[in-house]
């Protein structure tokens, strides 16, 4: 680091794809500290359309300053351009994959999972920590929660829990990763499963930019640089974490149209009915019943539904600070 000590770079990371000859490219900016530290990075656009999460990436590499900073930042801005340039949610439009299903990758599988891999070697995989920010798709209204995974190293628990903690959003969710032998297929997963802290950060919703939204990103990951002693400041905690687990999603079993029939933060109960389908004619298909006791995060409010669309999303109460 010493030749670029206090200083930024950015540009574009190049790549062929090649099976087609297709380009892959994605926006990267690089914040060099003046002295030693951890390297930080941060991703936006994994879902392309998720623009509250674009937004802060954006700003956090324009505001840092190299002067002020210890270690590394590495700031991803957009990964999923070609779903960002289309306008187009979730999925890589080149092979109908979900970024969040295609990682480590390979060079030679599909141009998502080429994506996944080009990424991983020249950025993710150089993370000592590693946040993920997502915003919300075209489809989907959700409260903000932050996302971390237990592997059983002491470490990475410990700092994941510390980096949601520091986010200063009310719901924290937990999972386990429980076969070690296999690395895990999204980005977060991934990194915490080689020992590096990691967490997915949701703020924004149905695939438009709001600044609260976005604001709420940059005060999460302001506050992670200063927890992490990158940078002086003051930690931003105004609010009482809710603690959950057993999240899951309720999905479309039939293709159709979604009615929901609740709202986000609503607390169900399981087997609670959320919500019905029905067929283009109108008629009742089936009633959509909640999995876990807990509160909803994420609504699908677009009335669309096809096999395994995530209609709502819950966790199972664990724990609340008072």
């Amino acid at each position: 680091m010493a030749t670029m000590a206090g200083m930024k770079e950015k540009g574009w990371l190049e790549f062929k794809y090649r099976n087609t000859g297709e380009p892959i490219r994605f926006p990267v900016g690089t914040v060099y500290g003046v002295s030693d530290g951890p390297t930080l990075v941060v991703t936006g656009g994994m879902h392309g359309s998720e623009f509250a999460g674009i937004e802060a990436a954006i700003r956090l590499f324009q505001e840092v300053d190299p002067r002020k900073l210890k270690g590394v930042l590495k700031v991803g801005m957009i990964y999923n351009m070609p779903a960002f340039v289309n306008n187009l949610g979730f999925l890589v439009p080149h092979d109908g994959k979900n970024p969040t299903t295609t990682f480590p990758g390979t060079p030679i599988g599909t141009y998502g999972e080429a994506m996944a891999y080009y990424f991983d070697q020249t950025v993710l995989s150089k993370a000592d920590f590693f946040v993920e920010l997502h915003g919300g798709d075209i489809p989907e209204a959700l409260t903000p929660f932050t996302f971390h995974m237990e592997t059983g190293d002491e470490k990475q628990d410990a700092g994941g829990k510390a980096m949601s903690l520091a986010y200063n959003i009310r719901y924290v969710i937990v999972d386990k990763i429980t076969d070690m032998q296999k690395a895990p297929n999204f980005a977060f997963g991934l990194a915490a499963w080689r020992g590096k802290p990691a967490i997915l950060c949701e703020s924004g919703q149905q695939g438009i930019l709001k600044m609260e939204e976005m604001e709420t990103h940059l005060v999460g990951l302001r506050n992670i640089l200063f927890n992490l002693g990158m940078m002086e400041g003051q930690v931003v905690n105004t609010v009482k974490r809710v603690f959950l687990e057993d999240y899951t999603a309720c999905r479309s079993e039939v293709e159709g149209m979604w009615y929901p029939s609740v709202k986000l933060n609503d607390k169900v109960k399981s087997g609670q009915v959320v919500g019905i389908l029905r067929d283009y004619f109108g008629q009742e298909i089936m009633e959509v019943k909640a999995k876990v006791d807990g509160p909803v995060t994420v609504i699908r409010t677009s009335p669309n539904a096809r096999v395994g669309s995530v209609l709502i999303e819950h966790g199972r109460v664990i724990g609340q600070e008072e």
